[in-house]
């Protein structure tokens, strides 16, 4: 019998994950509706060509709902759709001269969650515009391990798993570095903000005087 999405939501990973194996239907219709968006979010990060990411991930639903018998078991759906969609991309980025590394204009939501009367504050838009000028600076595992930890909110044992490193201490080591990059970065960008008005000065005064 067919289930409904409320039904898939009340199970667990586990559980959906085996009912999709097993060819059930309406549990494929709800991991698909559930993590599309959020593993095309992911996709972006890789690449300016939208439609690009949107055939790789249509491709790798179209994999697993093929294959769907003889995948492997999950608890955790999330890190394993997540750890396959990288791997697929990886594979387009070597075999295809156009998918370049991460690019620095294309840019993942700062703050997914905040209300909208409090992102017109002009004060906090201020600082969200300058960490994500930041953000937007930092080499591409730097922001994607920022991306699956803060945006995701993925655990480190999770990101362990997604970009298959040995241990989580190795995932927990390249999150500082992001984030003392960052930190970095953020502290250049105040000090040129702050001496920004005294160089336009300078340069009107010269331009009276030369």
């Amino acid at each position: 019998m067919k289930k409904s999405q409320s039904d898939e939501q009340e199970r667990s990973d586990l559980e959906i994950w085996n009912l999709f194996r097993s060819g059930e239907e309406s549990a494929f219709e709800f991991i698909y509706q559930k993590y599309f968006d959020k593993l095309y979010n992911y996709g972006c990060q890789f690449t300016r060509d939208h439609s690009l990411v949107e055939d790789v991930l249509q491709e790798l639903f179209i994999e697993l709902r093929r294959r769907r018998a003889h995948l492997s078991a999950t608890n955790k759906i999330q890190p394993y759709l997540y750890s396959a969609f990288r791997r697929k991309m990886i594979r387009y980025r070597d075999k295809r001269s156009r998918f370049k590394e991460l690019d620095a204009q294309q840019s993942f939501p700062i703050a997914p969650n905040i209300e909208e009367s409090i992102i017109e504050d002009e004060i906090k838009r201020e600082h969200l515009m300058r960490l994500q000028k930041a953000i937007e600076s930092l080499s591409e595992r730097h922001r994607e391990i920022i991306f699956l930890f803060f945006y995701e909110d993925l655990t480190y044992e999770e990101i362990r798993e997604i970009q298959d490193f040995e241990n989580i201490k190795s995932a927990r080591n390249l999150l500082y570095k992001a984030l003392k990059s960052l930190r970095k970065k953020i502290e250049v960008l105040l000090f040129l903000i702050g001496i920004l008005p005294v160089v336009i000065q300078w340069a009107q005064f010269l331009k009276k005087i030369i």
